[in-house]
């Protein structure tokens, strides 16, 4: 049974804030007797001396705990006390993300009575699996920009491995399965089940082109896994697809994995912050007196390695701080089409993205005395540009029709953009004039064009002429 690091701190820091608000109960109150926290304590050396893939750092645990109980730092302690205090000495004694004791009376009795506690929990499992429902499994969002033929997929929520998890996963996949660029966002995911992970990387390879995807080290290495990418998923694989994960600091554990996966496979490109750096998958064991432990045993590492993302977290091959990730990514995807000389409507269409990201952006009466040759009447009435306090504004005129009126703002020298002129089309910058002047450097007319939803750019078929000549 695994269990999401990121989800499991967060849980440990409810707890804690809650015994800051509110009185302790009684049962949390209540001081664990001596011998029970002996017992406690030989039952968490045990597991690690027994589990723990790190033979020489379970030693080192081992070590500490029974020096701090001889010397009676885990007596007359309540039973959330003690869980607090054993996990701080076992982080200070070796960081590892994963290895924490708490106090949890609901796992506690399903860990030491599994039937007893399914049979009355019947309610319990019914509100979990309306709640994974109701969040889509952790999916949370697709989006296709046709412009760039680029998929988001944002996936926040953890990794499960259930039917409905993989079938909700291949219904992303298939939403994405024709782009070019393929986004996956695992920021704030702080993993679950590994299998999600090898699903979703076998979307990336022909079928028939398995890849050792990682390994999984026990401290008993006759028990160790190879874990490969599957040879069959639903839908269209994206063997050539251009893939881009984004991960932050609560990336951990399982999603983790992936992203580790991905980049030493050389498959995609991780963006954004270096992750959690929880690398040792494990479960969950009841030590006594309500107090379980999250124990990792198979220590998850790249294929023919011992070397994984244990404490060092997945270092990103572009680095980006928090929201800016997914807008380095889409700079990326921009200049990768760009470098593709075959496609010329991708390239248009980054090249208009990639102008609107570094447009001069004028605008009031910067624009205003930039353009004031602007001003004037346009195909006999259909169009005029005015001189407002907001700056310079388009106004279209249509018979039956109230007049329409849109902001200009440059992109760059004798390119404006229409504001919100449509929109509707391609985004709110899809409208642009294009001036065109004389020898003399006189307007002569306007081309308008407007790029459309999925990457075309339409151009007026006759330019804009300017009523009583060119302008001065």
């Amino acid at each position: 049974m695994h269990l999401s690091a990121i989800r499991m701190f967060k849980y440990i820091r409810h707890l804690s804030c809650m015994a800051l608000l509110l009185p302790m109960s009684a049962a949390q109150a209540q001081t664990v007797s001596n011998d029970d926290a002996s017992r406690i304590v030989k039952a968490l050396t045990d597991q690690l001396t027994d589990q723990y893939p790190f033979p020489e750092i379970s030693a080192q645990y081992k070590a500490a705990l029974l020096k701090n109980e001889a010397a009676g730092q885990y007596f007359q302690l309540s039973e959330a006390a003690l869980g607090n205090k054993l996990t701080a000495d076992l982080q200070a004694t070796h960081k590892d993300v994963h290895l924490h004791v708490w106090r949890d009376t609901d796992r506690y009795k399903a860990l030491v009575a599994p039937h007893e506690h399914h049979r009355g929990n019947a309610a319990d499992f019914d509100a979990e699996l309306e709640a994974d429902r109701r969040g889509g499994y952790g999916y949370q969002r697709v989006e296709l920009d046709a412009a760039t033929s680029t998929a988001y997929i944002n996936i926040p929520g953890g990794f499960k491995s259930s039917q409905e998890a993989f079938e909700m996963a291949a219904s992303a996949m298939g939403m994405a399965a024709y782009s070019q660029h393929i986004v996956i966002d695992l920021r704030h995911n702080g993993g679950g089940s590994g299998q999600m992970g090898r699903f979703l990387a076998s979307y990336f390879y022909e079928p028939g082109n398995e890849q050792f995807y990682l390994n999984g080290f026990y401290k008993d290495r006759s028990k160790d896994i190879q874990e490969w990418t599957y040879p069959f998923v639903p839908g269209h694989h994206m063997p050539h697809a251009k893939l881009y994960v984004l991960v932050d600091h609560n990336t951990a554990s399982a999603s983790e994995g992936f992203a580790y996966a991905i980049q030493q496979l050389h498959r995609g490109t991780i963006v954004g912050d270096t992750t959690a750096g929880a690398g040792i998958a494990g479960g969950f064991h009841a030590l006594g007196n309500n107090l379980i432990v999250f124990l990792p045993v198979k220590m998850v590492t790249a294929p023919n390695s011992t070397v994984g993302w244990e404490g060092t977290g997945v270092i990103p091959d572009v680095t980006s701080t928090g929201p800016a990730a997914w807008d380095a990514a889409k700079r990326l995807i921009l200049k990768d089409i760009m470098a593709d000389t075959t496609d010329h409507v991708g390239q248009a269409a980054a090249q208009w993205r990639l102008e609107d990201d570094s447009s001069t952006s004028l605008e009031g009466d910067v624009l205003k005395k930039k353009y004031a040759a602007l001003v004037g009447t346009y195909n006999k009435g259909e169009v005029t540009i005015t001189a407002v306090k907001e700056g310079l504004q388009w106004n279209r005129f249509e018979n039956g029709k109230a007049p329409q009126h849109y902001a200009l703002r440059e992109v760059k020298p004798d390119v404006i953009t229409i504001l919100e002129m449509n929109k509707e089309y391609g985004g709110p910058t899809c409208s642009r004039i294009y001036l065109q002047r004389d020898a003399a450097g006189h307007i002569e007319s306007l081309i308008r064009k407007t790029i459309m939803t999925a990457g075309t750019i339409y151009t007026s078929p006759s330019p804009y002429l300017r009523s009583g000549g060119i302008a001065k």
